[in-house]
């Protein structure tokens, strides 16, 4: 099958991050093995999603591996031109989700395993294909600490995300937090004799929002923007409006930039409820609390001027000079189970997420091209 059929074919997988991906995976394995590559599988807790990991050529340390995640973020409440889940070409184009972010690079690579399995590798070329990449890179730590204890050592990884084909070789790190504001119930027109935990939430917002401002003293001018961010983006809680609010549920998000930890944010956020916030609430009712619970982590990908990834990348497109991107990948925990990694896949990441979520004809062959290239390295 070629790059396009493949990517219409693994669109049509429904991986949305809440679904299982087992379905999918049969499918790259029975290919994968159908020439002759060695395949193993990590799971979830509940054995309902699995990474997969599959080895061509010779069986000895090194070699490359092609990474790519095959979960894909939601399509409700998006307004689509055609079924996100029926890949549609139009033009110059092909649109469905996961397109660009990012079915198109695994089904290229994919596509190109017979060829790989063809050639005569003097190292071996590896895939790695994860599971809930779009929920905080979740799937991949599992798969890594299987070769950790298989004893499988990779020489570098190409994470295959949405760069224009263009070499990423940093991205910042992602720290997603679930903090829950606990009030006392009461009438509305008597406050002071109770707690609303709405209010309570409004008042971390605007603390989330402070720290935010503080960190931008830290700046690295290689990104965009060239801090660590943190912001509020999901916000619930009460149930009517005469009701002094028992619970209010704020999700929110720290992006540090490489080297820097957001897990500090937020002990220092929670830090700061206690000292400012919640005194003034528990007046009224002693049982106020504010607790935060760290729902995702994953490092950022820290720019290494020596990284052979980074090299080998830049030599095969010809680019002078890696980039760096704000949103996070599973590269940084190559990178941190000591796997030189970096970022170069079709499509733009301006796609992502999106409705009619689009990845250019022209980016596939140019995967297409960048992988030969790949191959004809693995076989020298």
């Amino acid at each position: 099958m070629s790059a396009l059929d493949l990517t219409q074919r693994l669109i049509a997988f429904d991986t949305t991050s809440r679904l299982s991906n087992l379905a999918l995976i049969d499918f790259a394995q029975e290919l994968l093995e159908a020439h002759a590559a060695k395949c193993r599988r990590s799971y979830n807790a509940e054995g309902t999603k699995a990474n997969l990991f599959a080895t061509l050529g010779p069986e000895r340390d090194g070699g490359y591996v092609l990474s790519g995640h095959t979960d894909v973020v939601p399509v409700d409440g998006q307004d689509w031109s055609s079924d996100p889940f029926k890949a549609e070409v139009r033009g110059d184009k092909l649109y469905g989700r996961g397109a660009s972010d990012m079915k198109g690079f695994v089904a290229t690579a994919l596509s190109l395993v017979p060829e790989i399995a063809a050639a005569n590798l003097a190292r071996p070329i590896h895939f790695a294909l994860s599971f809930d990449e779009e929920v905080g890179c979740a799937g991949v730590p599992a798969l890594l600490a299987d070769l950790r204890d298989a004893e499988i050592e990779p020489a570098l990884a190409i994470v295959g995300e949405p760069t224009m084909m263009k070499v990423v070789g940093a991205h910042k790190g992602g720290t997603a937090i679930r903090t829950i504001c606990k009030g006392h119930e009461g009438h509305s027109s008597a406050p002071h004799k109770g707690a609303s935990a709405v209010m309570m939430a409004g008042e971390f917002i605007a603390l989330i929002a402070r720290l935010g401002r503080e960190l931008e003293d830290d700046r690295d001018p290689r990104f965009d923007p060239p801090f660590t961010t943190a912001q509020a983006n999901v916000v619930s809680g009460g149930t009517a409006l005469n009701i002094l609010a028992r619970e209010a549920k704020i999700v929110w998000e720290c992006r540090p930039l490489p080297g820097r930890d957001g897990r500090k944010v937020m002990h220092r956020a929670q830090a700061l409820a206690e000292a400012e916030i919640l005194p003034r609430y528990r007046e009224g009712a002693p049982d106020a609390a504010i607790e935060s619970t760290l729902t995702a982590h994953y490092p950022g990908l820290a720019l290494d001027p020596d990284s052979p990834a980074v090299a080998l990348a830049l030599a095969l497109t010809g680019d002078n000079r890696a980039e760096t991107v704000a949103y996070g990948t599973e590269a940084g925990h190559f990178q941190a189970h000591g796997i030189p990694a970096v970022i170069c896949g079709p499509g733009s990441i301006d796609q992502a997420h999106k409705p009619d979520e689009f990845v250019e004809l022209a980016q596939l062959d140019a995967c297409e091209a960048f992988l030969r290239k790949l191959i004809a390295k693995a076989a020298t």
